[in-house]
C-alpha cells in the first residue's frame, strides 16, 4: 500500500511539473544531461582543491625526487648508486621512480611550483573522472557524488607532490579494465598490458596490478572452469604484463622484487606514512570500513567470495599502514560499486563528455597563469638555507630526516633523506634517535662524518641540547628551523 501510494504521488508530481511548460524534467535524457554535468564538474572541483592549497608540498621527498630528476636529465641515464648523500656515496640505489621524477622536472621547468601543482592536479582530475564515470553507472547521481567525494576525502591527506600520486590514475584505469572484462565475461585486451611500460617506471605500486589481475583471473576460472580459451587469454594477459614490467625498466627482475624488500624493512615503523591507521586520525577511513562490514553482514550470502577477500585484504593493509588507504579508496570503491545493487544492470558509461578536455585544459591554464605562492615550513626552510655561505654549504651537514629532500633539491649533500630503502634500517633508526635528542650518537656521527653544520626543525628534541653543546653556535633561526655551525666557523 505504501509503495503504491508513493508511486502515485510521484506520477502526480511529475505530471504537474510537466504540465507547467510541457517539459518532463524527469525524462531519462534530461537526467542523463544532469548526470553528465555532475560527472564532469565533480572531478574538476576536486582537482581544484588540490591545485591551489599549499598542502601539496608538505613532504620533503618532493625535493629529492626533483633532485633525482635533474640528475637524470643532466646525465641522460638512471643512477645505479647514490649520487647525493655524503654518508652513503657510491652505495647501490635503485631509482625505481625515475620516469615520474623526469616528468616532475618537466613540469617544474614549465612553471616552477605552479607547474608541479598543475601536473598533480591533472593526475587527480583524471583519477576522479574515472571514479565518477563508474560511480554514475551504478548509483543515482546524488549517491554517486557522495561516493566519489568520500573516496576523495580519504585520498586528500595523501595528495602530495610525489610519484605515488601520478600512479593514482593508472591504478584506477587498470582496475576498471579488469572489472569491465569480468563484467563482459571476457579477458582484458592484451593492449592493456602496455600500461605496465609506464607504471613500472613510475611507481612501485604497479606490483598491486598483478595481484588484482590474478584474483580476477581466478574468479573467471571458477565461473568458467571448462572455458580453456578464456583461461588462456587471462594467462596471456598476465604473462605479457609481467614481461613488460620486467623488461621495460632499467633494473630487470631485481626491480620486481624491490617492493617486497621495502615492505620488510623494520625502519618503516618510524616513518610517518607507514604508521598504523588510528580512529581519531583516520575517521573517514574507519567510517567506510564500518560501511563495508554492514554490507557484508546484510548480503553475506550473495557477495562474491573473492571480491570479499579482496576488500578484506585492502582493509587490513590500510589498517596496518595508513598509506594503503589510497588503495582502499580507489580499488575499494570500484570493487564495491557493482556489489551495491547486484540485481541491477549497470548503465552504459555516459557519453558526450568531450568538453572535459577543454575544461581540463582551462584548469591547467589557470593554475599555470596564477603564480604559486609557496609557503615555507619546517621541512622547507628555504630562506633560512639561502643564508648559509657557500663555504659552509660544501661541508658535511647533519639534517632532520624530512629535510634531506630539500637539501638535495638545492644541491647540498644531506646526512639522510627520504630514501630509507637505501640508507637501511640501522642508519635510519640512528638518524631518528639523534633527532629525538640522543646527543651521544650525534657527537659520534659529527666526528665520524666531519659534520660542519646542522639544520633542524623547530620541534626537534636535539635542538635545545645542541644549543647547550660546547663547540656549536646558532647561525640563523626562524619559526620553522634552526641552523647551527661549529663555534669556530
Amino acid at each position: 500500500m505504501a509503495s503504491a501510494a508513493t508511486a502515485g504521488w510521484w506520477e502526480r508530481t511529475r505530471a504537474r511539473l510537466r504540465a507547467d511548460d510541457g517539459t518532463d524534467h524527469f525524462a531519462p535524457d534530461r537526467l542523463d544531461a544532469h548526470a553528465r554535468a555532475l560527472q564532469s564538474a565533480l572531478p574538476l572541483f576536486l582537482a581544484l582543491l588540490i591545485a591551489f592549497p599549499v598542502n601539496l608540498f608538505m613532504d620533503g621527498d618532493t625535493g629529492w625526487h626533483l633532485g633525482a630528476g635533474h640528475w637524470i636529465v643532466a646525465n641522460r641515464t638512471v643512477p645505479l648508486v647514490d649520487p647525493f648523500s655524503h654518508t652513503m656515496p657510491g652505495k647501490a640505489w635503485m631509482a625505481h621512480e625515475w620516469l615520474a621524477e623526469v616528468v616532475m622536472v618537466g613540469a617544474e621547468w614549465l612553471r616552477g611550483w605552479g607547474g608541479l601543482a598543475a601536473l598533480f592536479a591533472l593526475s587527480a582530475a583524471f583519477t576522479f573522472w574515472l571514479l565518477a564515470r563508474e560511480a554514475f553507472r551504478f548509483l543515482p547521481a546524488r549517491l554517486a557524488v557522495v561516493a566519489v567525494a568520500v573516496a576523495a576525502g580519504i585520498l586528500f591527506p595523501f595528495a602530495l607532490a610525489r610519484p605515488h600520486m601520478l600512479a593514482w590514475s593508472l591504478l584506477a584505469w587498470w582496475t576498471l579494465i579488469l572489472l569491465r572484462a569480468r563484467e563482459a565475461r571476457a579477458a582484458p585486451p592484451l593492449a592493456a598490458a602496455l600500461l605496465m611500460a609506464v607504471w613500472a617506471n613510475l611507481h612501485a605500486s604497479y606490483i598491486v596490478a598483478f595481484g588484482l589481475a590474478g584474483l580476477f583471473g581466478l574468479e573467471s576460472l571458477i565461473e568458467n572452469p571448462r572455458n580453456r580459451k578464456l583461461l588462456g587469454r587471462w594467462i596471456a594477459f598476465g604473462a605479457l604484463s609481467l614481461a613488460i614490467a620486467v623488461l621495460a625498466t632499467p633494473f630487470g627482475a631485481e626491480h620486481f622484487l624491490y617492493p617486497f624488500q621495502v615492505s620488510g624493512m623494520k625502519a618503516l615503523s618510524v616513518i610517518g606514512e607507514w604508521r598504523r591507521s588510528t580512529l581519531p586520525a583516520d575517521f573517514l577511513f574507519y567510517t567506510c570500513l564500518g560501511g563495508l562490514l554492514l554490507l557484508a553482514a546484510k548480503r553475506w550470502r550473495t557477495l562474491p567470495p573473492l571480491r570479499v577477500l579482496l576488500l578484506a585484504g585492502l582493509s587490513v593493509m590500510a589498517i596496518l599502514h595508513a598509506r594503503h588507504q589510497m588503495l582502499f579508496a580507489i580499488v575499494g570503491l570500484l570493487v564495491v560499486l557493482p556489489l551495491l545493487q547486484p540485481s541491477r544492470t549497470p548503465r552504459p558509461a555516459l557519453k558526450r563528455t568531450a568538453w572535459m578536455v577543454p575544461a581540463l585544459t582551462l584548469l591547467i591554464a589557470v593554475r599555470l597563469a596564477v603564480p604559486y605562492q609557496f609557503q615555507e615550513h619546517s621541512t622547507y626552510p628555504l630562506s633560512l638555507l639561502a643564508k648559509v655561505p657557500e663555504e659552509i654549504r660544501r661541508q658535511p651537514v647533519y639534517n632532520e630526516y624530512s629535510q634531506g629532500g630539500p637539501l638535495v633539491m638545492i644541491g647540498v649533500r644531506p646526512y639522510i633523506d627520504g630514501r630509507a630503502d637505501m640508507y637501511g634500517d640501522d642508519f635510519t633508526f640512528r638518524a631518528k634517535a639523534i633527532t629525538a635528542g640522543d646527543i651521544a650518537k650525534f657527537r659520534e656521527d659529527a666526528a665520524r662524518y666531519h659534520i660542519g653544520w646542522v639544520v633542524l626543525e623547530y620541534d626537534d628534541a636535539l635542538l635545545p641540547k645542541l644549543k647547550r653543546e660546547p663547540g656549536w653556535r646558532v647561525f640563523a633561526e626562524d619559526r620553522n628551523a634552526t641552523i647551527f655551525v661549529r663555534a669556530n666557523s
